[in-house]
């Protein structure tokens, strides 16, 4: 994008971006991916998590980046922010906040500690090379 839209740093020759800096689709994807999904974003604060054991599925940005995400209270009282899609078929792993003890993806019945790794999958038992670290939730910091 650098190469695309010239800002020069002294400020005594500023000029507008170009029209197409605000217009252009595909410049706007690129915005997101370089600026937004890179910088703190405010999600709440702990009245979200009532007690421990407690999830809190909620969209990032929705309309703009549109994440599933999931806070997660576990039963020592840790925090976490979770991918709130199953890493075996996208599935959304929790619609509606409240206690859990694991998350289990309603599709086929993966499931997952509420640190987001992986627990389990129904007849998956003799797989080999599984699970592997792609198959836990993605964890993101808060």
């Amino acid at each position: 994008m650098a190469k695309r839209f010239f800002i020069d740093p002294d400020i005594k020759k500023a000029e507008t971006l170009p029209s197409s800096f605000y217009k252009d689709p595909n410049v706007f994807e690129e915005l997101k991916e370089k600026i937004f999904t890179k910088s703190w974003q405010w999600i709440g604060d702990e009245t979200s998590l009532p007690f421990n054991g407690y999830t809190y599925p909620f969209v990032l940005l929705d309309h703009f980046l549109s994440e599933p995400l999931l806070l997660v209270k576990d039963e020592k009282g840790s925090l976490r922010c979770l991918s709130n899609v199953c890493t075996h078929r996208g599935n959304i792993l929790v619609h509606h906040p409240g206690k859990n003890r694991n998350l289990t993806c309603g599709y086929h019945g993966r499931r997952f500690n509420m640190d987001g790794t992986f627990n389990r999958m129904p007849m998956f038992e003799e797989a080999e090379n599984f699970p592997r670290p792609c198959d836990n939730l993605t964890s993101f910091p808060l």
